[in-house]
């Protein structure tokens, strides 16, 4: 982009864009726009009512709302099955021994290394 902000490149894109842009100037245009308004505005049927929006809404508001129950559904099962593979996976392959137990036992007596094995676990 040049410095200088009106070059001859950006007059002709003026010109184009008002022509473009500019406001109709046959009056059947602006007596039949007028028409169309007054038309609209004198219609009173039940679609002016508020709710009337709302029930033309209801079909897609339902699709969207089943589509994100379906969606949480699938989430909660993919979570429970991952808890039940962790579940499984601990008990089948349980972890390797404490060697803790073993050595506390030998420090305390006979008699209480069962309940302290018991109890540490």
């Amino acid at each position: 982009m040049t410095q200088d902000r009106w070059t001859s490149g950006d007059a002709d894109l003026t010109n184009a864009l008002r022509a473009l842009y500019a406001a109709p100037v046959e009056e059947n245009y602006w007596e039949a726009l007028e028409a169309r308004i007054i038309a609209h505005v004198a219609r009173a049927d039940e679609r002016t009512v508020w709710w009337a929006e709302l029930a033309e809404m209801a079909r897609p508001g339902l699709v969207a709302a089943a589509a994100l129950i379906l969606a949480a559904s699938l989430a909660l099962v993919h979570s429970r099955q991952l808890e039940v593979r962790s579940a499984y996976a601990g008990v089948i392959s349980p972890a390797a021994p404490s060697v803790e137990p073993a050595a506390r036992a030998a420090s305390v007596g006979d008699g209480d290394a069962a309940i302290h094995f018991l109890i540490s676990r």
